[in-house]
């Protein structure tokens, strides 16, 4: 029921999610010297000093909170970028790439929506791989276009058959409405309307009808509320058929003379390795009157989030001076609005360590199976990982054409002009077979979700330099303990080698076998010589009482029980 008030309450009004700001990469001294550091070298904390480093404390220290009043998520997202004044685009005195963009959706009720979580997912992931093609194609792209006059294109037709097509339509609902409203009067006649198709055979039958029909209701107002309808129909018959004659006759003209055709197209392609880009801003909004749900994203890129995720990369430990008020990876999360944020991330933490982080989450309610739950937690698991590593390894390619069309067609009397335009894009970001040390779960919660009001299971997998460096020491200690363990159980086999040939050694020795053979001879003779008559009688029997006692019935206890009563600290 709670979950029912909240939704309800938020239908009304519909509601701008917003995400805590995230700390971003602007933490190095110099751009270039981190450039000219030797990747083996470990590096130590650096003072920062760069400009970028006021706004990334702000943007830890400060919160957008939630908006009741329903707004646009990109809206807010571009009105906190015009307050506090930061660049859209490249920002060569802070040396980062901001870019906004959003994705978007229908669902008519999130709560009820059983896909709806997968679809914010796809719809934060499309929004961020927008983003980060939009930085790579300002970085490197390579570029065709044309303009083209007087050059013959493909065909517009179609858009002209789908505007026939919408007339039609309308047309046939009025014919019905009309058609019902003959009956009234003259059943035959509406008979023949409709079963009349497309033409003027149709045009001039349902002006007939009009006409009767006028007739009728003007001689009879006994029912006013009928009129209207008719009234209403009638308006809009008249509407729709004026803009067929008018889509007929641009068609006609349109089979007429070419007069003039305009082309022009541009497509782009970029591809190239992007590594350390992340969202720094994230906001979601749900309109209850279109449907739409959007999510709209910040993302960066800065000379410093390069450096880490290179670190991470390459297996180094680079460390940068945090700010004062800097927290663990675990504290900042617990302050999170975790229910609202969805997609990669990134956080500098107090001992200056850069987590790039992946959030992501599904549906876990009590009506759900016990295997749906489980299948919903790994599935979380698994793709916030996938948006973590994004952040570190990213091969961004986008292939992008757009094209624009017109056509001045007709005759000395007439001309008409049709304009077209289309875009087609293929976007992706993959890396394959790469060997990841160090993402591991760092956060997970149970929380309600604040617009669909489900209880949602939300995973945060992350990496950072310091930990991958430590990944590999644990992977070189397990191999190096794996090593003494094959050469222990070597030495195990052997042992076992030998006590399998003592024993098979042992087998069938023939002076084992006499003196078994001689004492069992001279015991059974010591046995029969000591024997002497029995004298018969009663014997008395002794009886054991084998019937076994009832079982009780077993009984389960409710409650929560642990099995480790005491685990020292030895780990």
């Amino acid at each position: 029921m709670e979950k029912k008030r909240l939704f309800a309450t938020l239908l009304g009004v519909g509601l701008a999610v917003g995400t805590p700001w995230q700390g971003f990469a602007q933490e190095q001294a110099a751009p270039q010297q981190a450039a000219e550091q030797p990747a083996e070298t470990a590096m130590p904390p650096q003072e920062v000093t760069d400009a970028g480093v006021e706004a990334v404390r702000e943007a830890q220290e400060t919160a957008v909170a939630p908006v009741a009043k329903f707004q646009d998520a990109a809206a807010v997202l571009r009105a906190e970028m015009r307050k506090r004044k930061w660049k859209n685009g490249w920002d060569d005195k802070k040396k980062r790439i901001i870019v906004v963009e959003s994705a978007d959706f229908k669902t008519a009720d999130p709560a009820s929506d059983d896909d709806f979580f997968k679809n914010r997912e796809q719809a934060a992931k499309k929004a961020v791989l927008t983003a980060k093609v939009e930085i790579i194609e300002s970085i490197n792209s390579e570029m065709s276009a044309m303009d083209l006059v007087n050059i013959p294109g493909s065909d517009i037709n179609k858009e002209l058959g789908a505007e026939r097509e919408r007339l039609n339509k309308q047309l046939a609902q009025q014919k019905e409405i009309l058609v019902k409203m003959l009956a009234k009067v003259d059943k035959a006649e509406a008979d023949v309307l409709r079963g009349t198709t497309f033409g003027d055979r149709l045009n001039d039958l349902m002006a007939a009808a009009i006409k009767k029909l006028d007739k009728e209701y003007d001689a009879s107002a006994r029912d006013k509320a009928a009129k209207a309808r008719y009234e209403a129909a009638k308006a809009e018959f008249e509407t729709v058929q004026r803009k067929y004659n008018e889509m007929k006759e641009k068609a006609e003209a349109m089979h007429e003379k070419i007069q003039e055709r305009q082309e022009s197209s541009v497509s782009i392609m970029a591809k190239m390795p992007l590594y350390g880009s992340t969202v720094i801003m994230q906001n979601e909004s749900w309109n209850p009157k279109t449907g739409i749900y959007k999510v709209a994203v910040m993302v960066c890129w800065s000379y410093t989030m390069e450096r880490s995720a290179r670190a991470i990369a390459t297996g180094e430990d680079y460390k940068v001076k945090p700010s004062a008020n800097a927290k663990s990876i675990e504290e900042w999360l617990e302050g999170q609005n975790l229910a609202s944020m969805v997609g990669p991330r990134t956080y500098l933490d107090k001992d200056g360590n850069r987590y790039f982080i992946g959030i992501t989450a599904r549906p876990v309610d009590d009506e759900l199976s016990s295997s749906a739950r489980r299948e919903n937690k790994r599935l979380t698991d698994r793709f916030a990982r996938q948006m973590a590593a994004f952040c570190i390894w990213a091969d961004v390619e986008s292939s992008t054409v757009a094209r624009q069309m017109s056509e001045t067609r007709g005759n000395k009397k007439v001309n008409r002009i049709a304009v077209a335009e289309t875009i087609s894009e293929m976007l992706t970001q993959k890396f394959e077979n790469k060997t990841i040390r160090g993402l591991d779960r760092i956060y997970n919660d149970e929380v309600t979700h604040p617009i669909s009001g489900h209880k949602i299971y939300v995973a945060v997998f992350g990496i950072s330099p310091k930990f991958a460096k430590t990944a590999l020491a644990i992977e070189q200690l397990n191999y190096a303990t794996k090593v003494m363990d094959n050469r222990y159980q070597t030495v195990e086999r052997g042992r076992r080698a030998a006590n399998k040939a003592a024993v098979k050694a042992s087998e069938n020795r023939a002076e084992d076998f006499n003196k078994g053979y001689n004492k069992q001879s001279n015991a059974i003779k010591r046995e029969l010589d000591s024997r002497r008559p029995v004298k018969r009688g009663g014997v008395k029997a002794i009886y054991r009482n084998t019937q076994s006692e009832p079982t009780q019935k077993r009984q389960s206890t409710g409650g929560t029980f642990g099995g480790d009563a005491e685990v020292s600290d030895d780990f």
